[in-house]
């Protein structure tokens, strides 16, 4: 009886921590979505979206290289070490060694890329060297946003610390506040510059603040801080640094995943880049949700009991965020292909962007959906491996991925077009998830219960997919706002409540626990 209720305790406390991150992490992705809607209503799938969108792809390498997908995934395992045995002069010692060289990297990299900007330009979308407006409008862009990467750069050293000591909610509150930032850089200075420029300088602002906010709360904590010192080399450093290594170079080589495809949409017409980025915006709003804040959790949960050599506590862990995150993730894979063109209408058709942009962007969404499931268990896959410091396997997977992807898009391109680019993407996340299972035997546990629940989750979202498809609406049809907005709301409340009940009638276990916790909540009412 202990033992099952120690069971349900990790369970609750995994999925409290989940919770946090996930309700923080919704509210920054609606402040976001309002952002998108704002920016395509001023911009459109225009030129200068298209030059933004690929300016900032090269600062989004930096930023996912060293906050989503590399740095900081290595960085709080040895910081949990160094807190784990009170070791206070030594996790500042650590951190502070890591903060000196992350500072002298990304200045000498700034400087690189702004004298060499418009190189860099026709290096990320070389289609852009046809087009001089468009080049110069791109080199402009990245000359005004790169400096702020090296700012979140840094924050990430910060951030990696609050991760460690579980600070998930202080964690989650910053992209709010960078939302909040980026949103009022549309309505400043209106008559003075483009919305292109002002955002741009938005961009720049947003992440000198996410540097001063994350040093402020770990300040605030009593946290050993990391300060500016010289780089001494030591024992610990220098196995630090063997580590690190790999891992960044698979986070790189994950990234230029997502550079290829504005590399190869640069080559089509005006407009694709754009679309692209919209249908991926789209999808990283459940991968946020679900996958990097399941695997942010897992990085510190996983981290602590490998310390304490407790497999058994790691094996529960696992398997939970498999299925916690697949009742999740495939509900929204089937929305997003039966809603696309419905979702897409009613945020972002207004303004420039117009009814081609449309239509484009939700065939686009339809491809780039079906990947999520690997986006999403390849975000989770990595943080367990890095857990366990195995950097060799996310390497590994990262770089056959990428073969896959740029072979598929160069066959597809030509008889698919934007198409084929996306769903390129999305078999090189498969790829991926496929590679890194091969090397680790499965990487979940997966016992017969873990069968079964998954099994339940299939049969659900099987009899959503029928139901929304009989519900979806016809393209082109014309509609008010308010007909759009009230038909999406229709699809999304009886998909659910379909969903659910399929699972409560099959004994899903938490849909079980948590309708047996609102009848509770009602009759102490």
């Amino acid at each position: 009886m202990s033992g099952q209720v120690l069971y349900l305790s990790r369970t609750m406390g995994l999925v409290r921590n989940f919770l946090t991150m996930n309700g923080l992490t919704l509210v920054s992705r609606l402040f976001g979505l309002i952002r998108e809607i704002l920016l395509l209503h001023f911009m459109g799938a225009s030129v200068e979206m298209d030059a933004y969108t690929t300016a900032f792809k090269f600062p989004s390498f930096f930023r996912r290289f060293f906050a989503e997908g590399g740095f900081q995934s290595i960085f709080v395992p040895y910081y949990t070490d160094y807190m784990s045995f009170s070791k206070f002069k030594g996790a500042k010692y650590f951190s502070s060694r890591i903060f000196t060289l992350i500072f002298w990297m990304m200045l000498f990299i700034s400087i690189i890329v702004f004298l060499f900007a418009k190189e860099f330009t026709i290096l990320m979308a070389p289609g852009f060297a046809s087009d001089p407006d468009k080049l110069a409008l791109t080199t402009e862009f990245t000359r005004i946003i790169f400096p702020s990467i090296a700012f979140i750069s840094l924050s990430t050293v910060y951030s990696g610390i609050l991760v460690s000591q579980k600070k998930f909610f202080i964690f989650s509150l910053a992209p709010i506040f960078v939302n909040i930032i980026l949103i009022s850089s549309l309505f400043v200075c209106q008559d003075l510059t483009s919305a292109g420029r002002r955002y741009s300088y938005g961009t720049l602002v947003a992440g000198i603040f996410m540097f001063l906010y994350m040093f402020s709360c770990v300040k605030y904590h009593g946290f050993p801080s990391p300060r500016f010192s010289t780089i001494r080399r030591s024992p610990k450093l220098k196995i630090f640094l063997k580590k690190m290594l790999p891992v960044l170079v698979g986070a790189g080589v994950a990234q230029i995943n997502v550079l290829a495809g504005t590399f190869f949409a640069s080559f089509l017409e005006t407009g694709c880049v754009t679309c692209l980025a919209c249908a991926d915006r789209f999808v990283q709003l459940p991968l946020s949700l679900f996958g990097v804040t399941m695997g942010t959790i897992l990085l510190s949960e996983i981290a602590g009991k490998v310390t304490k050599n407790q497999e058994n506590d790691i094996k529960e862990i696992k398997n939970k965020s498999f299925l916690f995150t697949m009742r999740l993730t495939l509900p929204s894979v089937i929305g997003f292909i039966t809603m696309s063109y419905l979702m897409i209408s009613l945020l972002y058709g207004h303004g420039k962007f117009d009814q081609y942009a449309i239509e484009n962007t939700s065939n686009i969404l339809k491809v780039t959906a079906c990947g999520l499931p690997a986006l999403v268990l390849s975000k989770i896959m990595s943080s367990i491996l890095f857990a366990y410091k195995d950097t060799k396997t996310p390497v590994i997977a990262a770089a056959v991925s990428i073969v896959v992807n740029v072979i598929l898009s160069i066959v597809l391109i030509k008889p698919l077009g934007i198409i084929g680019v996306a769903l390129s993407s999305s078999v090189a996340g498969y790829v991926n998830v496929y590679v890194m299972c091969r090397k680790t035997n499965g990487c979940f546990s997966i016992t017969k219960t873990v069968l079964i629940d998954f099994l339940k989750i299939i049969v659900a979202s099987s009899l959503l997919t029928i139901m929304l498809f009989i519900l979806e609406p016809q393209i082109g049809v014309q509609r008010t706002k308010i007909q759009e907005f009230l038909l999406l709301t229709f699809m999304i409340v009886t998909g659910g409540a379909i969903y659910l009940s399929t699972l409560y009638l099959l004994k899903d276990k938490v849909v079980m626990r948590l309708v047996a916790k609102i009848k509770s909540k009602f009759n102490n009412c």
